[in-house]
């Protein structure tokens, strides 16, 4: 039997186990060698001296197996990953079981795929096609464990543990289940997805994410840069994996991060709070932007590419297309807040006295709406990036999404994924003409409701900054008497 076949063996024995309703562990039948299968078991009191044979024997076959397929350096990567949570050669010497959970982390470790773990020929990227299928071989084992549908993972951790203690297995988790039906998405909803979702997991320099081809089917992106400096603004630069890809370069800003285990958690806070929203963020981050946009690696000169972002990534995103729109065809955002008015009048002024572009400047703004609440994001803030611009290759696309679910209250609105779900109906309009969608990308002019909004966060924002810093002192401190890292930087190398 080859090691493939026993590893899926491994992982159905592990799923069955999984759902039985008394603990058990895996274990290979000695005594018919000849006819290998693994079985669940009851995990005893102790163990019998035969039964820790069985143990040891067990785990040195799947050791032996996972080796063989895939390979010494993904088993190695994926152990000192989760270093905290498993000791593959003490516990095959001490003879100990091997439980469904072990298979669950080699299943989830190897469903992160890195670009060294294909390899190329000749330096030359592979097409889609030579791409999927070295990602099927190293990509050996199949879901184990619980399972959670992809729409109903949100941008938050599943468990409340998480939200103080970072859990990189389960963030690991998180996005093999959010990869896992990338084939039934279609682009908007994959970036929908990306955005909201997959963005907060903490994506790998290096790692390979599946994608939506523009034309249909799937595509990959590498994870070509990482950007965070500690101040808020965390953001990641992807290019096309694939030779044949028609994806085009992206810029991916995160939202404000709810679980205090994330990087970054206070000082996206305060980003949320300082008088021009995701300015302390940018300006840390600012030439690294002007380096990136110059690399010629991350993508050729004449090659536009697209940023997106939700909620605060999309108040970064606005600063990133007022200072580099000549190398942007497309910027998305989602449930945003306008930013300050100098820097989308200045933007306006810069775009408005430019000659005509060959590729035009696509942007998307999305807003929502229930019948008795408003997403109170796009309320704050002053202008958003688009405002008063009248430049013929500039084509601004403002989208109310209007819920007809009225219970649905403003966190929720301002979460949900309007593409990416199947939770509650809703309608969209987009609006086109330029005069309607000045007005409305100008919160000076929605309505004293509208502005109320931004005069309540600037008027308790100075109070609200110092109360996170004085907080995140508080947790650090806590953190050196105790020895637990809880806030976590995203300027630190990744452990």
């Amino acid at each position: 039997m080859t090691s493939l076949l026993k590893i899926n063996h491994f992982a159905t024995a592990a799923n069955q186990a999984y759902h039985s309703s008394t603990p058990k562990y895996l274990s290979i039948d000695l005594k018919k060698p000849e006819a290998f299968s693994v079985q669940g078991l009851d995990i005893p009191y102790s163990f019998s001296e035969e039964a820790q044979k069985a143990n040891k024997e067990t785990w040195k076959i799947f050791r032996t197996s996972l080796l063989d397929t895939i390979g010494r350096n993904k088993f190695d990567w994926i152990c000192h990953r989760y270093r905290n949570r498993i000791n593959v050669s003490h516990l095959e010497k001490s003879s100990s079981p091997l439980l469904p959970e072990h298979v669950e982390l080699f299943s989830v470790g190897s469903s992160q795929i890195l670009s060294h773990d294909i390899g190329s020929k000749n330096g030359q990227k592979p097409s889609r096609g030579e791409l999927a299928g070295k990602i099927a071989k190293t990509q050996a084992l199949p879901l184990v464990g619980g399972y959670k549908d992809p729409l109903h993972i949100a941008g938050s951790p599943s468990t409340g543990l998480a939200f103080f203690f970072h859990d990189k297995l389960l963030m690991d988790k998180e996005k093999q289940l959010l990869f896992s039906d990338t084939g039934r998405l279609n682009f908007s909803s994959w970036l929908e997805r990306m955005c909201k979702a997959l963005v907060n997991r903490e994506l790998i320099e290096g790692q390979l994410i599946p994608a939506v081809s523009l034309s249909g089917g799937v595509d990959y992106y590498k994870v070509y840069r990482k950007i965070g400096t500690g101040d808020g603004l965390v953001a990641y630069a992807l290019q096309p994996a694939a030779r044949d890809s028609n994806l085009k370069p992206l810029i991916v800003f995160r939202p404000t991060q709810w679980a205090i285990s994330n990087e970054d958690a206070f000082a996206s806070y305060c980003n949320d709070v300082q008088s021009n929203i995701g300015e302390m963020g940018w300006k840390a981050a600012e030439q690294i932007f002007r380096e990136l946009m110059n690399d010629s690696n991350f993508r050729k000169k004449e090659t536009k590419i697209m940023v997106a972002g939700y909620s605060l990534g999309g108040a970064h995103a606005q600063y990133c297309l007022a200072e580099h729109a000549d190398d942007i065809s497309h910027a998305v955002f989602y449930a945003d807040p306008s930013v300050d008015d100098a820097t989308a009048e200045k933007f306006a002024e810069v775009m408005n006295a430019k000659p005509r572009r060959r590729e035009p400047l696509n942007i998307q703004i999305y807003r929502a709406r229930s019948r008795s609440q408003i997403d109170f994001c796009h309320c704050v803030g002053g202008k958003h990036v688009g405002w008063g611009v009248t430049h013929p290759d500039v084509n601004i696309q403002l989208i109310d999404i209007d819920h007809e679910n009225s219970e649905a209250h403003a966190f929720k609105l301002h979460a949900h994924r309007i593409f990416d779900n199947s939770q509650f109906p809703y309608r969209m309009k987009t609006h086109e003409n330029s005069k309607y969608i000045s007005d409305q990308l100008d919160n000076s002019k929605r309505g004293y409701v509208v502005f109320w909004y931004e005069r309540m966060r600037r008027c308790f924002g100075t109070a609200a900054y110092y109360s996170f810093v004085s907080v995140s002192t508080v947790f650090k401190i806590f953190s050196a008497i105790f020895g637990i890292k809880m806030l976590r930087s995203s300027a630190d190398p990744d452990c």
